[in-house]
């Protein structure tokens, strides 16, 4: 039974939050702000945006956990990492593993972003993923693709990212010319002071209907921040927070679907940056 619900949930869930067959975004600061993939900040930068992960302040490791509607098999977790190679160059490592013992899917991203300026830097991605399908009936496959991202600074008010995922659209199988998406986000973000950020992001499946992302980031303290957001059609209200203490980050957040229950996700990150004395 529990194996046939995950079956019926697969194809909503991958068109409802597109996390299944090349998940776009992950974590819980990600998800607190409508599932946004840009924000410069994300310490899953490394898997979610090779060009804001070119702003990175510090190297940084981080877990997260996300459950799906509360459905067994439809849960996924994630760690990401990056380091400085120098005062512009980052490397970063991400790998998300999604699913169960029937069917499961693993992305294991190398990314590599350069910081060409105080106002651009750009990165790209090699991605290899493994996609497990019931055994008995298909052999386990090997997709490697990559994705390149930007991040620009107009001003000292906005920024635009754009993000190019498999434009080389890597088949999944022969029967029905079967390929995995070619995605392109685009991103807008208005940092109205120190302590407000507003994002809207428009996340499109080439070939498929686009849909629009929006976030809202607020700084209520040095350690403390709140983001609320939504995606999707019908939208889904999302809600997270962030608390920094010294050299450690605590992340939470999730989202209402109005038919499928909640998405939550939980995760920490270690930073070489004291947060605790952040100057």
């Amino acid at each position: 039974m529990r194996f046939l619900h995950l079956l019926f949930c697969l194809p909503i869930f991958y068109w409802e939050s597109k996390a299944t067959l090349f998940p776009v975004s992950t974590g819980a600061v990600s998800l607190g702000l409508g599932t946004i993939v840009a924000l410069k900040t994300d310490p899953f930068a490394a898997y979610n945006h090779a060009g804001s992960l070119a702003f990175a302040e510090s190297n940084s490791v981080s877990l997260a956990f996300q459950s799906q509607f509360f459905v067994e098999g439809l849960n996924q977790g994630t760690v990401a990492a990056h380091f400085k190679l120098n005062k512009t160059q980052m490397i970063g490592l991400g790998y998300n593993f999604f699913g169960n013992q029937h069917y499961n899917e693993g992305l294991l991203k190398l990314t590599f972003s350069n910081k060409f300026s105080s106002q651009l830097g750009a990165g790209i991605s090699l991605d290899y993923m493994r996609l497990q399908l019931p055994r008995e009936s298909y052999p386990v496959k090997h997709l490697v693709t990559f994705e390149t991202g930007l991040y620009a600074k107009f001003n000292s008010n906005f920024d635009f990212a754009l993000l190019i995922s498999n434009p080389i659209r890597v088949r999944l199988a022969r029967y029905n010319d079967e390929r995995l998406p070619f995605v392109i986000n685009t991103t807008l973000i208005y940092n109205m002071n120190k302590k407000l950020t507003l994002a809207a992001e428009w996340h499109q499946i080439v070939t498929d209907v686009g849909s629009l992302k929006i976030g809202l980031e607020y700084q209520v303290t040095e350690k403390l921040i709140l983001r609320t957001g939504m995606f999707n059609n019908p939208m889904n209200p999302c809600f997270g927070i962030s608390y920094k203490s010294k050299k450690l980050r605590i992340h939470l957040a999730y989202s209402l679907h109005p038919f499928l229950n909640t998405i939550t996700s939980s995760a920490i990150t270690y930073s070489t940056k004291n947060y605790a004395n952040p100057d």
